[in-house]
């Protein structure tokens, strides 16, 4: 059977209907948090501490001045119950460097923590030095000598409030611009495996940035608070994080903005 090429048109117009149609009314994923920025009460659920404060549609952990520190974590309580598998997916941004030419300090961490109530310090522990039965993912620009960093711009994993990380890696970007950067961490309770990917685009990359075996089990228990934290010292940057999802489930090929829409489920 042959077509004309008008009717040939025609035919994938209209499948293309069909395929936007079963798009746009594709199932949201539910998930613990779901916040593609923090306008319009978008921190509601969230507690702060130091000067970390919601700034128009960001989520502000700390201003271009020296010695602060600011954090932001989930008011309730997450359950890693399925041995303390997660995925998340964030965007962030570190501007305004002043230390040097194009230098600034010190970075910024996301964290699971089990005690909401302990608080770390400003300076190179980001925010989360001292804080037990921790994660930390640590974006750090600063190179501390103390806590053996290799460099001015990596990517570390960090144990119980200790900001030698137990494993590093050069950032693949240069981690102080005007960039928003996306961020994937992903953990596997039953293979113990730790996977952190960074991009300068939402296209999640398919090998891991920076991968580390470790069973949290053993950290942590079921119930934790998730959030973020950031510093300054003698030398200083503005942090912000623009958006956050966290599933409190591992998701096969982690989590996607874009090729899925998620909602925070009431948990």
């Amino acid at each position: 059977m042959r077509f004309s090429h008008q009717t040939l048109s025609a035919i994938i117009a209209t499948l293309s209907c069909y395929v936007l149609i079963e798009v746009a009314f594709a199932d949201p994923v539910s998930i613990e948090v779901a916040l593609p920025n923090f306008a319009s009460g978008g921190g509601e659920s969230l507690k702060f501490k130091g000067v970390a404060a919601i700034s128009g549609a960001d989520l502000h952990l700390t201003s271009a001045a020296g010695s602060l520190y600011g954090a932001a974590f989930n008011r309730d309580l997450v359950s890693l119950s399925n041995q303390r598998s997660f995925s998340t997916y964030f965007t962030f941004r570190m501007t305004n460097p002043q230390c040097g030419t194009g230098e600034g300090a010190d970075g910024l961490a996301f964290v699971i923590q089990a005690d909401e109530s302990s608080v770390g310090s400003s300076g190179g522990g980001i925010g989360y030095e001292g804080i037990p039965s921790s994660l930390a993912i640590e974006f750090d620009s600063f190179k501390n000598d103390g806590f053996s960093d290799p460099d001015n711009n990596h990517i570390g994993i960090s144990l119980n409030g200790n900001p030698k990380s137990v494993a590093t890696v050069e950032a693949p970007f240069l981690l102080i611009n005007e960039t928003t950067y996306h961020a994937w961490v992903d953990y596997d309770g039953r293979a113990d495996l730790l996977e952190v990917r960074l991009m300068d685009s939402a296209a999640r990359p398919s090998v891991a940035t920076l991968s580390y075996k470790t069973d949290l089990e053993a950290i942590f228990g079921s119930e934790v608070f998730v959030g973020f934290t950031a510093a300054t010292g003698s030398c200083f940057e503005q942090h912000y994080i623009s958006s956050f999802y966290f599933s409190r489930d591992l998701l096969a090929g982690g989590i996607d903005t874009t090729l899925n829409e998620y909602l925070s489920a009431h948990y």
